[in-house]
């Protein structure tokens, strides 16, 4: 008998969140932040069901990326976030006595493998639910061969940042971004048409380049409406780096180079961070090879920039 008035009580519980209007019951599933763990409250109750794909703000962690295909065509258009992380698959070697570790899913590995098909189909299916804000993150043991990725237009998007390996980025004919204001590219090898993606970025104010493989060596950023500048080159060899941003507050720069010619056209920067090594043997004065040159302003009133060249 207690059994049964406990059981009845927790139906009643159930049934007064149930009773709640929509509304609530999307904050509720807002702050989970997981678009699998708001989809299933739909075994919970049937009233549920079908409000995760109401939701604006859409975060996918974790969730093997086939699932993740089908779950973009069941979202309605227009929301404020949409994050895609797709999740790594490690595993250890049990044979020498370690312990088996593995993100992902367990099985259907092969429909993890993401080649420029998959890649361009996938973002094609999160441009159609038009965010405002795109975060992108596919890990590099998913990718089959090097990706040559449309980036597609987003005419709502505030935000893209996109952490993809292996990627060469292009812009095709009519894609527009009015109303990019901040935008992340951070890659392990690639190259990005900066020119023809700044061109159509009106309002972009922040950039940040991580990872990148410049086109032939060569770094070419033109903005009129640039505030913000963050370059780190973890990798390969600047050549060039040519800089014309006549609203540009911000730059930080850090790159690998041997003889390099730089032009920064910037009247209006306040705040410089610049780190650049120089490969062995690449400038020389006599007997004295260059290594290092480090300039970094002051960071407040009172201080003075400081400038150091490192040589051998």
């Amino acid at each position: 008998m207690e059994f049964r008035r406990r059981s009845a009580r927790l139906r009643a519980g159930a049934d007064r969140i149930s009773a709640l209007p929509d509304d609530l019951l999307l904050l509720v599933l807002a702050r989970l932040r997981c678009a699998r763990a708001a989809a299933r409250t739909g075994l919970i109750s049937r009233r549920w069901r079908g409000l995760a794909a109401r939701l604006r703000e859409i975060v996918f962690r974790g969730v093997p990326l086939h699932r993740i295909e089908a779950a973009l065509g069941r979202l309605s258009p227009a929301v404020s976030l949409l994050e895609i992380r797709v999740p790594k698959e490690r595993r250890a070697d049990t044979a020498r006595g370690k312990l088996l570790l593995r993100v992902g899913p367990a099985r259907g590995n092969s429909l993890l493998r993401v080649g420029t098909t998959r890649a361009n189909s996938l973002l094609r299916a999160a441009a159609r639910l038009e965010p405002e804000e795109l975060v992108f993150d596919l890990p590099s043991d998913l990718i089959d061969g090097s990706l040559v990725v449309d980036l597609p237009c987003l005419r709502r998007a505030t935000f893209i940042a996109l952490r993809i390996f292996l990627l060469i980025l292009r812009v095709p004919d009519g894609a527009e971004f009015p109303a990019l204001e901040s935008l992340s590219l951070s890659c392990g090898i690639a190259h990005a048409h900066l020119d023809a993606l700044l061109r159509h970025c009106p309002r972009l104010r922040t950039l940040r380049l991580g990872g990148f493989l410049f086109d032939q060596g060569d770094l070419r950023v033109n903005s009129a409406s640039l505030q913000e500048l963050a370059v780190d080159r973890e990798s390969g060899l600047t050549h060039r780096v040519d800089i014309v941003a006549p609203a540009l507050k911000q730059l930080s720069m850090s790159l690998i180079a041997t003889e390099v010619s730089i032009s920064v056209l910037a009247p209006m920067v306040e705040k410089v961070s610049w780190h650049c090594c120089y490969r062995a043997g690449s400038i020389t004065f006599g007997l004295w090879e260059l290594e290092q040159v480090t300039l970094e302003t002051s960071e407040s009133q009172g201080q003075l920039p400081s400038l150091q060249i490192h040589a051998s």
